[in-house]
């Protein structure tokens, strides 16, 4: 059986791979877009480009071993879980009466 070509785990004397920072900038400024075509699921993204899709981690893993770019090289993809944000809801309440205050 052959290897993953996938790396994603990393010792602490390795580097971060320049990719997994502009990757992971392009995935917040898309996005809007990227919850549009995918909807709410793990993508696999590499470069700047989505390699894999699934509803699970592991599918999303699986779907991007079959389109990885040609070639024998390690790849250092990011897996990121798109979610829709759900809107801050603040409460206030309506006018108060306060008891007064006895300064005496």
């Amino acid at each position: 059986m052959p290897t993953s070509r996938i790396h994603l785990s990393y010792s602490r004397d390795e580097k971060t791979p320049p990719n997994i920072f502009t990757d992971h900038d392009w995935v917040r400024h898309q996005q809007a877009e990227l919850l549009a075509e995918y909807g709410e699921r793990f993508i696999v993204v590499y470069q700047e480009q989505v390699l894999g899709v699934g509803d699970t981690y592991e599918a999303a893993l699986q779907s991007a071993e079959s389109n990885l770019p040609p070639g024998d090289a390690e790849i250092t993809p990011i897996v990121e879980l798109l979610r829709k944000r759900q809107p801050f809801l603040r409460v206030r309440p309506s006018d108060i009466q306060l008891p007064a205050r006895d300064n005496g």
